[in-house]
């Protein structure tokens, strides 16, 4: 399948070229019966690709390409080693973070493929990666190249040297009606209810939507694309910044022309610059001290963690772009995918999200606030509609076998999932027994879900709930703690046939419990080390180990 890339004198910003390539291998994609990437991060949200209907798995299919690199749970310079020798492109791809989140615009392979062949300029798209990804991949760049460098990837058969997007096998999407990505669906927002007890340092809500008349379906395990709006707040603040009243026309990310404030609004993100933003603003900064200093932080990659658009404006006066060129230096503002926490069995025409807020004052001392979380929380209220759409998941659900037992492991906002598979369980009146380990800061205020849970507990649905609130005692406590005190119970299950299922934050959180996991089955089973990791890659194998990290 040949992927068509405009070319580099196409009368496009690098920006806008570099989404319209996107758009186009999304469009040719989906025609074709396949897709590209999505996924749940941060409190169940995520970023979306832009041009994704589908989630494809990262890994290579049976009997082609093994990547054991390709693990979230491993570290950097662990990845590193494993890509020692290996083609330019698998290295790059072993610095990403391993999440296939979608922020990018690929997969976290066709990502890597992108920049050797040199189709992909930006470095820095890596969200999860973060700072560790960005000056890795710049490190190799600088001593690689790209092109072809260090032994890039050839293009796949019939191609025509351009990074071809991931794919997945041809499957019905569980919104294959009218609405989806393309054309969400305007729901009207029922609740935004705070989860977390007066006195938390938290603040999660209940999120629910009417879906009647939209025809869209789910499963539990899928996620709900939202796509939100900046914070007006935000957007004066930018326009102040560079001098502009808003009414300048400019072309939106979708194309059409469009008014600056609206485009700013709705159309373009506002958080973390981009490598174009530095560049924009490096040239046209009236001051050369500014200029000069904005080429470092650029070079070193060195901006402060939180800082975002509007912090660089404030920094460097001296640099106001124009309208028109500001906006192709933005990325467009994406859709956010949260892990549905309802099942259709239960509550029929709704969809529920368990949301956390996000606001963070950031290193300049400036209020920061999550964009789609806040859109919730401050500038929607009940009655009102949001643009959503259904996201199916890659394989992330419960048991085909409903006497499967079910060892759910979610702390936090990674309840979500886990509400909708014991509400999906209870309304199919499945027999398997099911075993939660929940925790959070402070039970008197953060059980999310306490009373349904507890009902839970009662009727015998839920079979075991540990609960692990690290606050509540000198000592910290977290769900993996409560997995090794109870290691010859839960080895048991295993045994018995369980399916271990893990959502939340990748970096910690699941990375410990994937540790506590394999200690448990190397004491418990009587393995070394290497046997247990290996019994723990054959229950991801028979997928009856299943993640949902961001």
């Amino acid at each position: 399948m040949v992927i068509p890339v405009l070319p580099n004198n196409a009368p496009f910003s690098e920006a806008q070229r570099s989404w319209l390539n996107g758009f186009f291998a999304g469009l040719v994609s989906h025609a074709s019966g396949n897709g590209s990437a999505a996924a749940v991060n941060g409190n169940g949200s995520a970023l979306l690709a832009p041009a994704a209907d589908t989630l494809a798995p990262a890994a290579a299919p049976a009997g082609e390409e093994e990547m054991p690199w390709h693990d979230p749970a491993l570290a950097l310079d662990e990845r590193m080693a494993l890509v020692d020798g290996k083609p330019y492109a698998r290295k790059l791809m072993a610095a990403m973070a391993q999440l296939d989140c979608g922020a990018c615009g690929y997969l976290c392979q066709t990502y890597s493929e992108a920049i050797a062949a040199g189709h992909e300029k930006s470095l820095t798209k890596c969200s999860p990666g973060g700072k560790e990804t960005s000056r890795k991949l710049k490190d190799l760049v600088a001593k690689e190249g790209t092109a072809g460098g260090g032994g890039a990837i050839a293009p796949a058969a019939g191609g025509t040297g351009s990074a071809t997007p991931a794919t997945s096998a041809p499957g019905k999407l569980a919104n294959a009606g009218a609405f989806g990505r393309h054309n969400p669906f305007p729901a009207r927002l029922l609740k935004c209810d705070p989860l977390n007890k007066p006195g938390s340092m938290k603040d999660t809500r209940f999120v629910s939507f009417d879906l009647k008349g939209s025809g869209l379906t789910y499963k539990v395990g899928d996620a709900l694309g939202v796509i939100p709006e900046n914070d007006p707040d935000l957007v004066s603040w930018v326009l102040e910044a560079l001098d502009a009243s808003g009414a300048e026309e400019v072309v939106g990310a979708d194309g059409e022309r469009v008014g600056f404030y609206e485009a700013l609004l709705k159309q373009y993100s506002l958080g973390k610059p981009t490598d174009l933003m530095f560049e924009l603003l490096i040239n046209t900064a009236a001051d050369p001290e500014q200029a000069s200093q904005l080429k470092q932080i650029l070079a070193d990659d060195s901006l402060p963690e939180g800082d975002e658009v509007l912090d660089l404006l404030r920094q460097f006066p001296s640099a106001k772009p124009e309208p028109y060129e500001f906006v192709t230096a933005l990325n467009p503002l994406q859709p956010r995918l949260y892990s549905i926490s309802s099942s259709l069995k239960a509550h029929p025409d709704q969809v529920h999200l368990t949301v956390g807020i996000v606001r963070y004052v950031n290193k300049r001392e400036r209020q920061c606030k999550g964009v789609c979380s806040t859109f919730f929380a401050d500038r929607i209220k009940p009655g009102l509609k949001a643009r959503l759409f259904v996201h199916p998941s890659h394989g992330f659900g419960v048991p085909e076998n409903p006497d499967a037992p079910m060892i759910m492991v979610g702390p936090g906002t990674g309840i979500a999932p886990f509400r909708a598979f014991l509400a999906e369980r209870h309304a199919a009146r499945a027999k398997g027994k099911n075993w939660l380990f929940f925790g959070d800061q402070q039970k008197q205020y953060d059980f999310l879900y306490d009373a349904e849970l507890e009902g839970y507990k009662k009727d015998g649905l839920l079979t075991r709930l540990d609960l692990a609130f690290s606050r509540d005692q000198k000592e910290k406590v977290y769900v993996q703690t409560r997995m090794l005190e109870n290691a010859a119970e839960l080895w048991k299950w295993l045994q018995d046939g369980a399916h271990f299922y893990v959502c939340g934050d990748a970096k910690r959180m699941a990375t410990d419990v994937d540790n506590a996991l394999k200690k448990i089955v190397a004491e418990q089973g009587g393995m070394s080390p290497e046997a247990a990791k290996a019994w723990v890659a054959d229950l991801t194998k028979n997928k009856r180990y299943q993640r949902d990290v961001y």
